[in-house]
């Protein structure tokens, strides 16, 4: 991404490519747009139980070769894509949230939010944490 906002086109792309993934087998537990201002740049961090399964690397070739069958063509940089396990510490603490407020984080933007593990989130578009 170039810039620093996140706008709906990117949150709809990345849907498409979650929903796609989902249709392919590969499940993704949790997806959200995640803002670093440090890089000043926007990823969509991805989290499927392959990764802890057959690791990272096997992750992003399942993620690639679902990525160009998306149609229309995704527009978003595939560089921006980030596959963790679904135990990174981020997730945990985001899982962490919602379970004490008793709330669902999916579909909300964070902005400026410290976390109960110390994390500082910049800005963030949460697809879904599970």
């Amino acid at each position: 991404m170039a810039t620093a906002t996140l706008v709906n086109q990117e949150i709809e792309e990345g849907k498409r490519l979650i929903d796609a993934l989902n249709a392919a087998g590969l499940s993704v537990d949790s997806a959200l747009w995640l803002y670093s201002s440090e890089r000043e740049t926007w990823q969509l961090m991805l989290t499927s139980p392959l990764c802890d399964q057959k690791g990272i690397l096997h992750t992003y070739k399942e993620i690639m070769t679902v990525f160009p069958q998306v149609e229309p063509e995704l527009k978003m940089d595939w560089t921006g894509l980030v596959a963790v396990s679904p135990n990174h510490e981020l997730i945990k603490a985001l899982r962490q949230l919602q379970q004490e407020g008793n709330f669902n984080l999916s579909g909300r933007r964070m902005t400026n939010n410290l976390l109960s593990n110390r994390m500082w989130v910049d800005d963030a578009y949460i697809y879904q944490i599970a």
